[in-house]
């Protein structure tokens, strides 16, 4: 199964579980972590059996516009390759120049699985509460039993509780008391991913790729060689947490050293506190 490179670390354990072979595609980070169209042909083979699409991204707050998803997935179809599409994130753009677009809206040629839940969008993670569209082509999902597998695995395995289950048509409806929530929240998230990358612009040491388009993650990168006795960011991470007592997640917690994630979704004024204590910890290892 195709992954992709920096991407959520939960994808490679349940490949490692099931006995499937992760191999990373990559992303680049300074052309909005766009994929390497290249390297999925690099990569696929007969054995092949999907690939992954996370969009929008966990780690990397990028939002793919409709142009870059239709290359995306003429590639697959040229490959044979049906798409998981990682959706959690549907709608959760922020950025007036890269509207979220799903995979299943690009191409009727291409298999795909598209994921999505209620945790992010509705920011109800305790939740625990998702759902897979299986959108078929020409039968292959149907002839390969993947819709009665999920089927299967829906009756045999334990889902949310009643409550939230009946809650789920109403939030689903989408009335406009929620649609300008919706607008709150976006206008929130884009004000403190806007303060986010203003204040990496002001600390030594470190710099953002790409600036993130939606969901709630930005990945910093950390400039090599540029902070004394700290070699890679799991000492970064390691080090901040000791001294300043902030919490990142290095790049290699998504197969991308040399980054680290921070996740927006606070307020501005524990953002705030967050910088400062970073800016202060730079500051004293920074190698000037």
């Amino acid at each position: 199964m195709l992954l992709p490179r920096p991407g959520f670390p939960l994808c490679e354990v349940l490949c490692d579980y099931h006995g499937v072979e992760p191999r990373y595609y990559d992303l680049n980070p300074d052309r909005d972590w766009e994929i390497d169209i290249d390297s999925i042909a690099r990569l696929a083979d007969e054995n092949t059996c999907a690939l992954v699409v996370n969009n929008p991204s966990n780690p990397c707050g990028s939002v793919y516009s409709q142009a870059h998803l239709a290359d995306v997935l003429a590639k697959a179809e040229e490959l044979g390759l049906p798409i998981i599409a990682d959706e959690v994130y549907t709608g959760m753009s922020f950025s007036e120049d890269h509207p979220f677009v799903s995979c299943a809206a690009v191409s009727a040629k291409v298999p795909i699985l598209s994921v999505c839940a209620l945790s992010k969008r509705w920011v109800v993670p305790g939740w625990r509460c998702g759902w897979v569209t299986v959108h078929d082509t020409d039968n292959i999902l149907k002839d390969a039993g993947i819709p009665d597998t999920l089927l299967k695995i829906c009756q045999i395995t334990l889902g949310p509780a009643a409550p939230i289950q009946a809650a789920i048509p109403a939030i689903l409806a989408a009335g406009p008391a929620e649609l300008e929530w919706k607008k709150r929240l976006l206008a929130s998230l884009s004000d403190s991913a806007q303060y986010c990358m203003e204040r990496c612009k002001t600390v030594p040491g470190l710099e953002v790729a790409s600036d993130p388009q939606g969901a709630m993650y930005i990945m910093v990168r950390i400039k090599p060689d540029a902070f004394r006795d700290i070699n890679g960011s799991i000492q970064f991470a390691g080090a901040l947490l000791e001294e300043e007592s902030v919490v990142i997640l290095p790049g290699e917690c998504f197969a991308y050293p040399g980054f680290f994630r921070v996740v927006f979704c606070g307020s501005i004024t524990s953002l705030e506190e967050a910088w400062d204590r970073i800016e202060a910890f730079c500051n004293r290892r920074y190698i000037a």
